[in-house]
């Protein structure tokens, strides 16, 4: 229903909640959020928001690039994963225990940045069965690179503005929860 709601009434049909421009986002505190909950953004508050949520996280998190044709971008932690694979769990946590330092600014790495090549509505729930070492790190992507919570929003910010997204739903992950960001549909 939620879905039905979004092509409905999606975000770009309503005004930015901050700034009143057209949004073309929704922004939730959590994966799954009621409708109601979702805050409808344009891109320039959806990418300050983001920045200051990933600039003050110190968690660890798997960061897979948006990807076209997926309606929500958003934070799945641990337990998640674990109700859908322990595989996956141990697969995640192997690649987090990795992280050392960022690869741009030398500060200490607290996700790993991963490009979405291959990434489809055919093949998200495969990330979460298979882990994404089995996946979209084989997916022709270059390799994955460490990056600490400000370069990691600019990574996000530049995808987002270059290929002109639009989110039904979006969330970060926030202070020191550890899990994946992903493209993905409910």
């Amino acid at each position: 229903m939620g879905l039905l709601n979004f092509l409905k009434h999606g975000p770009s049909k309503k005004k930015c909640a901050r700034c009143g421009q057209r949004a073309a986002h929704g922004y939730s505190l959590a994966a799954e959020s009621d409708p109601r909950q979702i805050t409808p953004l344009c891109l320039t508050c959806l990418i300050t928001q983001l920045s200051n949520d990933y600039s003050g996280f110190r968690g660890r998190a798997i960061v897979i690039a948006p990807a076209p044709n997926l309606p929500c971008y958003v934070f799945r932690d641990l337990e998640f994963l674990r109700a859908v694979s322990a595989d996956s769990v141990r697969a995640v946590r192997d690649e987090l225990a990795q992280l050392t330092t960022c690869a741009d600014c030398k500060a200490s790495a607290h996700c790993i940045w991963v490009e979405s090549q291959g990434l489809t509505p055919d093949t998200f729930d495969r990330v979460f069965e298979k882990g994404p070492r089995s996946t979209v790190f084989t997916w022709g992507n270059p390799p994955p690179m460490p990056f600490c919570g400000s370069c990691t929003a600019e990574r996000l910010c530049k995808a987002l503005q270059a290929d002109g997204f639009e989110y039904f739903e979006l969330c970060s992950p926030h202070h020191e929860q550890e899990g994946i960001v992903m493209p993905m549909a409910y």
